[in-house]
C-alpha cells in the first residue's frame, strides 16, 4: 500500500473521529439547560441521541480496531507546532509516555509481589489443615481398630477359658450329644479364632 492510500485512510479516519466529537458538542449543548431554555430532554429524545452517538463510536471503533489496525501500528503521531504553554506540554508528555513512571512501576511491582506472597501463604496453610485433618482422621481410625482388636481379644480369651473350665465337669446324657455339643463348641471357637487371626497378630 503506498503512503496516498495511507493518506486517505488516515484523514477518512480522521474525519469520522472529527464528526463523532461534534456529534458529542451538538448532545450536550441541547440537552443542557439553558436560562433560555430551561426545559429539559425527554427520555426518548434523549436515549435516540445517546443510540446516534454510540453507533458512530461503534463504527470508529471498529475501523480502528479492524480494518486500520496494521496500518495505525506502523504509524507513528507527533504534533506538528510545539505547545506553548506549561500545561500543554505536560499533556503532551503524558499522551507520548510509553513507560510509566519509576514510582508508579516500584508500587505495581510491590502489589505484585504481595499479591503472590497472599498466594502462596493462602496455599501453604490450605495444605497444612488438610494435613492435619488427615492425620486426625488417621489416629481416630487407629484408635478405633486397636479398641475393637482389644475387645475381640477379651472376647476370644473368654470363650476359651469357659470352654476350658467347663469342659471336665459336663455330663452328656448321651455319647450323640456330647459329640453334637463339641462339634458346636469347635465351631464357634474356630471362627472366633480365624477372625481374630485375620485382624493380625496380638500385641
Amino acid at each position: 500500500m503506498d503512503d496516498h492510500s495511507n493518506i486517505a485512510e488516515l484523514e477518512m479516519l480522521r474525519r469520522q473521529l472529527q464528526q463523532l466529537h461534534e456529534s458529542f458538542s451538538v448532545v450536550i449543548l441541547e440537552t443542557r439547560p439553558t436560562p433560555d431554555n430551561p426545559t429539559l430532554v425527554s427520555w426518548p429524545d434523549l436515549l435516540s441521541k445517546f443510540n446516534v452517538l454510540a453507533a458512530k463510536y461503534a463504527v470508529l471503533n471498529q475501523a480502528v480496531s479492524k480494518k486500520h489496525a496494521g496500518l495505525l501500528r506502523e504509524m507513528a503521531v507527533a504534533p506538528k507546532t510545539r505547545p506553548s504553554g506549561i500545561h500543554e506540554q505536560n499533556i503532551l508528555s503524558v499522551l507520548l509516555r510509553t513507560k510509566l513512571a519509576p514510582e508508579i512501576e516500584q508500587e505495581e511491582e510491590q502489589i505484585w509481589a504481595d499479591i503472590d506472597a497472599e498466594m502462596q501463604h493462602d496455599k501453604k496453610l490450605d495444605w497444612t489443615a488438610r494435613a492435619d485433618m488427615h492425620e486426625s482422621l488417621a489416629i481416630t481410625a487407629m484408635n478405633s481398630f486397636l479398641y475393637l482388636q482389644k475387645k475381640h481379644t477379651e472376647t476370644v480369651d473368654s470363650l476359651l477359658q469357659g470352654m476350658l473350665d467347663t469342659g471336665p465337669q459336663q455330663k452328656p446324657t448321651s455319647s450323640e450329644e456330647e459329640a453334637e455339643s463339641r462339634t458346636a463348641e469347635k465351631a464357634v471357637a474356630l471362627e472366633d479364632v480365624l477372625a481374630f487371626m485375620s485382624t493380625g497378630a496380638r500385641s
